[in-house]
């Protein structure tokens, strides 16, 4: 039995340059590798150590492991959920016992690594070479997919026609019924459907050849229950077109998700103050890219602890005006509190002279801006972002008080909360979030650990840095504890970085003005967030990216060229992939 070893975080390899000629070169190399010979059958076993980037073991306690797989034939796939034995999960030791249909073809594998699934996040090893040895002397494998759930059903079906009986057709309803789930969670799946549905077709005619040769019930019978699959699997393969259309091959982390997931919101952030605003050239340019407007509107403050903070409802109504002129949809209205207008200001930092005060003036202020919502047609209202001094348990009443007067005055208006980074880790003392409609988070992980973000950083390597972020914090993990705890959608209310070299490495406060901006960095970072993490939780109900504005602006409003960033947003929304 062969042994691979994987250190996560650190072991890495470079991008292959033609990913439609797609060649790992293991040559020269102390790659982990595997040999077997072909039509091996279930003797082929291999040992894998995992282990973190500082030498201790990977806790696999509670994982699923899958193989997954590209045959030598550039053509086939392998994608084997069932066949990994725990040896010892603290220790980050299982042993996998390779399938037949992996050996099917001599040769050298395009692709194979292994998939570690654990609490809904999903990571993968590098591949490993696995190279098929020629059996010149016995033929037996006709290459084929694999697909572990596939597989499953066909094995039910099988037992179900071997102890056939006068309750077939029931039997078969149910196995209708099962079949059609299955179908329907693997339609946006970045696999091939359509050739899985034809492999299934294939061990259907098997399984019709088999009931007719042992005679389990006569051939009208079997000419009848062969019809009714193949109605079925036509139907299928019709609304699967439909579907195909609008989808290409996804970003490999998704093959662990079958389940559709779209977002309702896909929103940009735009400020607006006396000294903040946007032109009609901004407003163009994301109408172009398909997205919406998170409308954030500067509520004034003239100190960290005055209480009595202002609103122009004026300077809000006409941008709203300037906007849906333009017919771009506005989704949510956001007020931010800021001393002299500056979103600059930290609220965290705020805490009022008298929060008697605060509450009963900001509760004006929220009562106005619904009813702006109400007149402008703009569905979600943000209550407060980032207050993270005024959101603790001992102000539950006060908010409480707030949603249920705006409730009953806009029974219609969805409601959220912005929050920060502070409040998000610490989400059990903020109960009175049960009450909103979706719980709102502001995310700014540290992607990656080097400062060199040009073509050297993978998409992969920046999702992983959400679910692994560099500064310690497990946001997906978190992301899903909310969830759970709450159990309301979550919308994404802030994400984004700089565009410079380093804005996928620092939070915020490292800006540094540089010129030209590098747009790549934000585009690497839609990617991962719209191909990668955004897909993964399916409780994400939308998102507002920030910003229109420096230092986190995607375009240059000033030029004419569409910068990659734009591109990867309008690849995703206008689309329909998110």
């Amino acid at each position: 039995m062969q042994t691979l070893t994987y250190v996560i975080g650190k072991n890495r390899r470079a991008l292959v340059s033609d990913v439609q000629d797609f060649r790992i070169d293991f040559k020269c190399s102390e790659f982990n590798w595997v040999q077997a010979r072909q039509y091996e059958n279930a003797m082929r076993q291999v040992f894998v150590n995992v282990k973190n980037e500082d030498g201790t073991p990977f806790d696999l306690t509670g994982s699923n492991i899958w193989f997954e797989g590209v045959l030598p034939d550039k053509t086939h796939k392998i994608l084997d959920a069932k066949h990994a034995v725990l040896l010892d999960p603290a220790a980050g030791q299982f042993r996998f016992d390779l399938p037949a249909q992996a050996f099917a073809i001599s040769g050298s594998y395009v692709q194979a690594f292994f998939r570690i699934v654990k609490d809904g996040n999903s990571i993968t090893t590098l591949e490993f070479s696995l190279e098929v040895l020629a059996d010149k002397v016995i033929s037996g494998l006709i290459p084929r997919d694999y697909i572990t759930p596939f597989e499953d059903l066909y094995d039910q079906l099988l037992k179900i026609l071997e102890n056939s009986s006068s309750d077939l057709k029931n039997k078969l309803n149910d196995f209708d019924s099962q079949f059609k789930n299955m179908l329907s969670s693997l339609e946006t799946t970045g696999h091939d459907t359509q050739t899985w549905l034809e492999t299934a077709k294939d061990r259907l005619q098997l399984l019709e050849d088999k009931i007719t040769q042992n005679g389990l019930f006569t051939q009208k019978e079997a000419s009848e229950f062969s019809d009714e699959i193949n109605n079925l699997l036509n139907d299928r393969v019709k609304q699967i077109d439909e579907t195909k259309k609008r989808i290409e091959t996804r970003f490999a982390d998704l093959a662990t998700d079958p389940i559709a997931h779209k977002l309702k919101y896909h929103s940009i952030s735009a400020s607006i103050s006396p000294s903040m605003n946007f032109s009609d050239e901004v407003i163009d340019r994301l109408k172009n890219i398909g997205a919406s407007i998170t409308l954030c509107s500067m509520v004034n403050i003239t100190s960290a602890t005055d209480s009595n903070p202002q609103l122009e409802e004026k300077r809000i109504t006409d941008t709203i005006t300037r906007i849906q002129s333009k017919n771009v949809k506005i989704d949510m209205l956001k007020p931010h509190l800021g001393v002299n207008w500056s979103d600059g200001f930290y609220r965290g930092n705020y805490t009022p002279d008298s929060n008697t005060d605060f509450f009963n003036n900001w509760k004006q202020i929220l009562l106005k801006c619904a009813l702006i919502c109400d007149q402008y047609n703009i569905p979600i209202l943000c209550i407060g972002c980032e207050q993270v001094q005024n959101t603790q348990s001992k102000f539950s009443d006060k908010w409480s008080a707030i949603i249920r007067q705006v409730r009953q005055t806009y029974p219609n208006l969805l409601l959220t909360y912005a929050m920060a980074g502070q409040e998000h880790s610490n989400w059990q003392d903020r109960d009175w979030m049960k009450e909103l409609d979706f719980i709102g988070m502001n995310v700014y992980p540290s992607y990656v650990s080097k400062e060199d973000t040009g073509d050297n950083i993978s998409v992969e390597e920046v999702v992983e840095g959400f679910y692994y972020d560099h500064t310690g914090t497990a946001f997906g993990k978190r992301m899903r504890e909310i969830n759970r705890y709450f159990n309301k959608p979550i919308f994404i209310t802030e994400v984004g970085v700089m565009p410079q070299a380093d804005g996928l490495v620092t939070l915020i406060g490292k800006y540094t003005g540089q010129t030209p901006q590098n747009f790549h960095v934000p585009a690497l970072a839609m990617e991962a967030a719209f191909a990668g993490w955004m897909k993964d939780l399916d409780f994400v109900i939308g998102f507002a990216w920030w910003h229109v504005r420096e230092p986190f602006e995607f375009f240059d409003e000033n030029s004419n060229f569409t910068s990659e960033a734009e591109q990867v947003f309008k690849k995703y929304v206008t689309e329909g992939r998110i």
